[in-house]
Order: structure tokens, then sequence, then C-alpha cells
């Protein structure tokens, strides 16, 4: 994935590259479409949504769209037009009808700036041609299985006692952190040991250039030594505004060409190390389906001939380009609503306290012992429904003959979607206090929560829902109880916390943190 994007025009480069590129084109045209579909004339949003996508662009750009359409939706109501030919939906029936499992609704060109020229090698995220993409996901989906990520415990394990070790100095110190920073360095070393295995990690560290010669060690070095954290932020952040005007990627590629993309450089030049040194140390006939890193699964596939070494490249960067953010501001949401409410707190201590007494959890927990752990689980699912990791709609196109969603008829070749964000906070789905942290509320009777549990889109939903939800699971269930056993955090309450928007949503706070005091 990392691969495919440009990292270098970003920020005010941006900008000013897409406008100076296309203005006239994206809004003659889209204007024009916008006075010409009758079906859809009357559908809602902002004035300047009707005839250009630079509205939804510059919201994007603004870093506030997660809350600005949930705004939008509480004023126009539940299907609100985003652009010309673009619409976002809340009701759950409509969402149902584009994300269910055989839709028919595909992905749109919204995701053409991941895409590989050659049509075998597509980046598994992008892949619009759904019986493509079950082809390909069925190749790799074992190596995300809950059977197999219990292969992947010894890599957290290791990652965590670091993370526990610097905490702890941390406490000492009396040092102010910034949580999600290091908890963003936490998901990339933990995302980077799982994907190519520690020993090979640690052999990484002996060729690199002197600029680079501490490979992904985050937590010990306190911070992006390898410069691949501003890397991805920067590629997802063009993902996010290149898919709302798709037909600029490739301009931008070309003048990409002509100077560089030193990230893409970067996460080939790991990858290939990787691979070379996984292939140095093991033998034809020592590398294994059972193999412990992500990698050598993936060799084993491709030994086996069932994965190409772009399949190989797509999937260990989508580990890391995706992986490590979502893990992140999982961890990060967690954190911030879990200490920030007391009686929340209380009750996971109790149950984390009490289950240690009892024997019934091991030092380090183990994911089954985590996954066991009723309100543990409550607590994670109802941060995430808080704070999704991503913030804007996840687009589809609507299929041949058109469709019918809130009873507007909506041509074949619309846009149309539903944010997260939008659908968490949904009074109709969650009730009157779905701006509330509760995670009680997914300790109900079975069946009581049916329509809560398929609105959750904190990893997206249907066939196409995130294929490292699992291993994103296991980093969060694992590393949060043992936070909660031992630390507290004072929060720096002087300026609230921070959230900005760049498809993935990022959230700033900083803490001081404390050793709890058990009795």
């Amino acid at each position: 994935m990392l691969h495919l994007l440009p990292s270098g025009l970003l920020g005010f480069g941006q900008g000013a590259a897409f406008l100076g590129i296309c203005l006239t084109s994206y809004w003659i045209i889209p204007f024009l479409h916008g006075l010409t579909i009758s079906s859809t004339r009357n559908v809602p949003g902002p004035f300047l949504a009707r005839f250009t996508r630079w509205y939804e662009y510059f919201a994007l750009l603004r870093g506030k769209s997660h809350v600005e359409y949930m705004q939008l939706h509480d004023k126009f109501g539940a299907v609100l037009r985003i652009g010309p030919n673009r619409y976002s939906f809340s009701d759950p029936s409509d969402v149902k009808i584009i994300y269910e499992l055989g839709s028919k609704f595909t992905k749109t060109e919204y995701y053409h700036p991941l895409l590989a020229p050659n049509p075998d090698d597509q980046n598994i995220f992008a892949i619009r041609d759904p019986a493509f993409h079950k082809m390909r996901r069925r190749k790799i989906a074992n190596l995300y299985s809950m059977s197999t990520i219990v292969s992947y415990e010894g890599a957290v394990d290791r990652m965590n006692k670091i993370c526990m070790d610097k905490l702890k100095k941390y406490a000492i110190e009396d040092r102010e952190l910034s949580l999600p920073d290091f908890l963003q360095w936490y998901a990339f070393d933990v995302i980077g040991d799982i994907t190519v295995g520690s020993d090979i990690h640690a052999a990484y560290l002996q060729d690199l250039p002197d600029q680079f010669n501490e490979s992904f060690r985050m937590m010990e070095n306190e911070g992006d030594v390898t410069g691949m954290i501003s890397g991805v932020h920067m590629a997802n952040n063009y993902l996010a505004h290149a898919g709302i005007i798709p037909d600029v990627h490739p301009w931008v590629m070309r003048l990409q060409s002509l100077i560089g993309n030193k990230g893409a450089a970067m996460f080939l030049d790991f990858t290939f190390r990787q691979i070379n040194k996984y292939r140095a140390s093991n033998t034809k006939d020592t590398v294994t389906v059972g193999s412990d890193s992500f990698l050598g699964k993936l060799i084993y596939l491709q030994k086996e001939g069932k994965v190409s070494m772009s399949n190989i490249l797509d999937a260990c960067g989508s580990n890391i380009g995706a992986g490590s953010d979502t893990t992140a501001i999982g961890l990060s949401s967690i954190i911030y609503y879990l200490y920030n409410n007391a009686d929340v707190l209380a009750k996971l201590r109790e149950e984390i306290d009490k289950m240690a007494q009892q024997g019934l959890i091991s030092d380090p927990i183990t994911f089954q012992e985590a996954q066991s752990m009723p309100y543990l689980q409550a607590v994670i699912k109802e941060s995430l429904r808080l704070h999704p990791a991503v913030g804007t709609i996840l687009p589809r196109k609507v299929p041949e003959g058109g469709a019918t969603l809130a009873g507007t008829f909506f041509p074949e070749g619309t846009d149309v979607g539903a944010n997260a964000w939008v659908l968490h906070y949904s009074k109709d789905i969650y009730g009157d206090d779905a701006a509330s942290y509760k995670p009680e509320r997914w300790l109900e009777p079975k069946g009581t929560n049916d329509l809560r549990e398929t609105m959750m889109f904190a990893f997206g939903a249907g066939s196409r829902a995130c294929i490292g939800k699992n291993i994103s699971l296991l980093e969060m269930t694992k590393l949060l109880p043992q936070i909660v056993r031992k630390f507290d955090f004072v929060f720096d309450n002087s300026s609230p916390p921070e959230t900005y928007c760049a498809w993935f949503v990022y959230l700033k706070y900083n803490v001081q943190v404390k050793v709890r005091a058990i009795s």
C-alpha cells in the first residue's frame, strides 16, 4: 500500500498542487451535473456541495469533517449531499443495503490512488471488483484469522514489556507525555515485530544508513527515528484528499516521478531487506506455514505459488500503513475515555484484580484470558464507538439499474456511503445517551443489541471490513489490562484534547504517568 502512494506533496504543497492542476475541471463539470440529475435535485446539503466536490475537499482540509458531517446530518436529516454526485446516509435501513454481505454496491474511484498499474498487483483494500477481491482476500485471510493470530502473541508480549518499562520510566522521571504519540510508537513497534519477526527486525539495524540506524525501535528511542510514521501519515492524508478528486492522482504521480518519493523508497528498501534476510536465515525446507512472523507465512504461501512478490509487499505495507494507525488511535481513545470516567475505571480494575486474585489471568495476560473479561471487552467496544479511527464516509457506487435509498432514486454510478462517526453518535441507533460513555450498553442480553452491533463501523462493514481487525484487537486487548493494573494517568486539563481528521481521526492530549498504588 505505502509504496503506491506519494509522500512528499502534502501540507501546503498538496493543496496548491491540487488547486493548480484541476480547478477548472472540478468546478464546471460537477456544477453541470448538480443541475441536471432531477431525481436527486432535492436532496439537502450545503449549498456549495450541490455544484462542486471542492466543498468536501475543503471540509477535510479543515481537519474536522468527522464533526461537521454529524452536525450536517443533524441539520439536514438522514440523507446528506456532500458533493454533486456524492451522498452520506445515516438511516440503518439504507446503510444495510449499501454495505451488507453480497451487496452490489462496489467501491468507488475514491480508492484509485491505491491502485497499481498491473491488475494482479492491486492493493487488496482498493480492489473494486467483488469477485477479484474475494479471490485475493481468500489467499491471505487465514493469516488474519483468530486461530492464527495467537502465533503473534509473542511479538505483542515482547513489545508490551518494553511499553511497561518505558511508562514506569516516565513515571519515575515525572515527565509529561503525549500519550497518543507514545502509543503510535508502540503500535508501530508491535506491527513491525508481528510482520517481519523480532530476529529479522533486530538484524535490520546493522545495515541501515546512519540516519535510520535504529530500525522501528520507536519506544526505546522515544520518536519516529526512521521517519516511517510521518511517511505513513502523509500517505494516508494524500489518499483522503486525492480520493475526493481522483482524476488528479495521475498528474501528481507524474510530478512525483520527477522529484522522487523518499517515503516509498524507504518502505520498499525495508521490506526487501526483511525478505532477503528471512530467506538467508531459512532454507526452503524450513519455511513453513507455521512460521512465527507474518512475513514468514507469506513467503511460505509464495513458495506454494499462492501469492506473488507484489502481494507480499502489499500485505506488509497494509499492516504497517493502516494497522499502526488503527491500533494507536484505538488505544488512545480507550485510555482517554477510561481514565476520564472514574466509575468505569474502578469497575474494570475490579474485574481485572478479581481475576488476578483467583489465578485466572497470567502475567503477561493471554489473549484468551483477556477475551473472557466481559467488562474489558465492553470498555474497548464503547471507546471504539465514540472514537472510530476513520472519519470520512466509506463510499460505494450505486449498481446498474440504480437504487432507491431514503425514498429517493439514485442513478447507477452515484457515490453513496456512511460515516462511522455519524452512525456511532446516532440516537436512533444507540439511544438518547448516544454521546455518553457507557460500556454497560454492550452487556445487555443478547438480541437487544442487534442494531447496535450491525451499525458498529469501527472496522468497516460487510465483506470489505478491515482484514487486520483481529491483529489490532489482539494488541489492544492484551496491553490494556496491563496498563490499567499498574498505572494511573493525570491529564493536562488546561486545554481540551484535540482531534484532527485526515481520513484517520487523530487524538492529541498530554498526561503525566503515575505508578498505581496497589493495596
